[in-house]
């Protein structure tokens, strides 16, 4: 949900219509890897999404290509709000399951701690800001 607040919030404080009935609790279910289940990383399919409602089928293809490959090489999480100095882990991958495991492992957290719950907060960060910059160049 963060990166649909931090993406819908801000256009519709900004520009308003259409991006003010946008809802970013429609994005809720993305949470954990959609529904718990530890597949795509949320933050990802929410980020295409927004992509989408704002880009061409071409540019949304190429923009959503190139943020997962930047996802799979950058070392997260550069944004920690809470300052806890957690480690930053690559994930090689676009997979919750591979993200936040090689985090936990690298942090020595479980899943339902605050290290966790924090670092997924700085990967929603870093990638609604990222789409952003994608964007701006882009359009």
């Amino acid at each position: 949900m963060g990166v649909s607040e931090g993406f819908f919030g801000s256009l519709a404080d900004e520009v308003g219509y259409p991006f003010n009935q946008i809802p970013p609790e429609a994005f809720i279910n993305a949470a954990a890897g959609y529904a718990g289940q530890a597949s795509l990383c949320g933050s990802l399919g929410v980020a295409a999404a927004c992509i989408g409602t704002v880009c061409d089928a071409d540019t949304q293809k190429k923009l959503v290509g190139d943020l997962w490959n930047w996802y799979k090489e950058y070392p997260f999480p550069q944004i920690q709000p809470a300052e806890l100095g957690l480690a930053t882990t690559v994930a090689e991958s676009v997979l919750c399951a591979d993200s936040v495991g090689k985090f936990m492992d690298a942090q020595g957290c479980g899943f339902g701690d605050t290290e966790r719950k924090e670092r997924c907060a700085g990967v929603a960060a870093g990638i609604v800001k990222k789409t952003i910059e994608m964007l701006n160049e882009t359009l």
